[in-house]
């Protein structure tokens, strides 16, 4: 449906700049808006399904959508306030490395802008604050804007850091992308409204579902451009110096408690119809799924990127299952998602002393009373005081020392595990096309 939409919105010129003069700004800044919402869709599509986007970004050149309510505009639909124009062009344009279109209506944008293309230099830093984000009032417009945003350098990120050919390049060009890429981040981050601002404690409840939205997809990105360096890189690249294995380990440490975050963004109390409110309910399982993932791979290699949170980190994969085990009577998806998850966290678990609790492996069917602080209560094994697991049993212990040989799910790896992946995480069950080829690839990193 997303490629459906995307074809009949190329085929109506949505994607292009409008110049009809028999049409007012607020029809075609209409037209802009619905052109973005369909190449937003499809962008996260793409992320969530691991494939190519099904147009090209250098094809389109509609203006980014101003920061503005469409009922407002609509009740009057009078031509928008030249100056408030600029004002909001210049908003929309900064921060992400877009050309300054200020001084164009939206019927007169200069036609060699090209809102879709992020260029690899960022652009001044004297030009970040041209706009006072909080002397806007929040509004859906303006939230808006910030996913376009971010969709944009998702696109650039998935473009630039996990092609193909990024694997002829070496570790070292991969680091400066990733750097490159969070610091465009920090720069959306920075330009958040207060409102939006999801890393404070905001007892205001409006725009709560927004805030929620904006952080799940911020540590999403996070993710995507720290991914790479959750791997043993030490041991498939020797000779990485001081500062390259330090950015090595601060970007996997960043990963993880990425994952962490977004799970700290979900309440600890199940409540479904509440979090379907308050989230994006269409691919919460693939955000729960994303973070747990990382967390599971974190616990993989026994937390060698945050050793002193390893009972914060299964805790917080626990509750990722949990959520999942709570949508998985309703949604096949989820259901799915449940049965990968609860086993993949059942066998990495024994790499860090614990074991899952077994509730969180059993059927939750509809209608059951069962909460989330009922499944992350401590099980009859757990030592309360400690906050952890009793160790090991004998079975556990000898379970755990099998792990060379245990099933892993496809969905842990990435190309960058596949040359850069510890031996002992290999496995003969898998597919010859989802092995790591170790002895044929891992020296293009040096």
């Amino acid at each position: 449906m997303s490629g459906i939409a995307v074809r009949q919105a190329l085929t109506l010129g949505l994607h292009l700049r409008n110049e009809d003069p028999n049409l007012v700004d607020f029809a075609k800044e209409i037209r802009y808006r619905v052109w973005w919402a369909v190449a937003s869709t499809e962008r996260t599509l793409s992320v969530m399904v691991g494939r190519p986007s099904c147009f090209v970004g250098s094809d389109c050149s509609a203006p980014l959508p101003l920061p503005s309510e469409e009922e407002m505009s609509m009740s009057t639909n009078q031509p928008y306030d030249a100056a408030a124009v600029r004002q909001a062009r210049r908003l929309s344009a900064e921060d992400e490395g877009f050309p300054d279109r200020s001084t164009s209506t939206p019927s007169s944008v200069s036609t060699k802008a090209n809102p879709w293309s992020l260029r690899d230099s960022p652009m001044p830093r004297s030009s970040y604050n041209l706009v006072d984000r909080n002397t806007i009032s929040p509004n859906n417009g303006l939230f808006f804007l910030y996913i376009t945003k971010l969709k944009l350098l998702d696109e650039d990120i998935l473009k630039q850091l996990y092609r193909p050919e990024i694997m002829k390049k070496s570790w070292a060009t991969v680091q400066s992308i990733m750097l490159r890429f969070q610091e465009r981040l920090d720069r959306w981050r920075s330009g958040l409204h207060t409102v939006f601002d999801f890393t404070r404690n905001q007892p205001e409840q409006s725009f709560s579902r927004q805030r929620v939205c904006l952080g799940l997809m911020y540590y999403s990105t996070v993710i995507i451009i720290k991914r790479p360096c959750l791997c043993k890189l030490e041991e498939k690249i020797p000779n990485e110096t001081k500062r390259a294995k330090d950015i090595d380990r601060a970007s996997a440490s960043e990963c993880v408690l990425a994952a962490q975050s977004m799970v700290d963004l979900l309440p600890d109390e199940i409540n479904l119809a509440r979090m379907y409110q308050t989230s994006p309910w269409w691919n919460m399982v693939h955000h729960l799924m994303q973070a747990a993932t990382v967390l599971m791979l974190e616990i993989s290699f026994s937390a060698i990127h945050c050793p002193d949170s390893t009972d914060v980190l299964f805790l917080a994969a626990q509750k990722s299952v949990a959520w999942l085990q709570s949508m998985a009577a309703d949604d096949l998806a989820a259901a799915r998602a449940w049965r990968m998850s609860s086993d993949m966290l059942g066998k990495v678990a024994p790499r860090i002393g614990r074991r899952i609790d077994e509730r969180l492996t059993r059927s939750v069917q509809t209608g059951d009373d069962v909460s989330m602080q009922d499944l992350l209560m401590p099980s009859p094994n757990y030592n309360a005081a400690s906050s952890a697991y009793v160790p090991m049993t004998s079975d556990e212990a000898d379970y755990a020392s099998m792990q060379p040989q245990m099933s892993w799910e496809p969905l842990m790896f990435t190309s960058y595990d596949n040359y850069l992946m510890d031996n002992d995480l290999s496995n003969t069950q898998l597919p010859p096309q989802q092995r790591p080829q170790h002895h044929q690839q891992h020296q293009q990193w040096k």
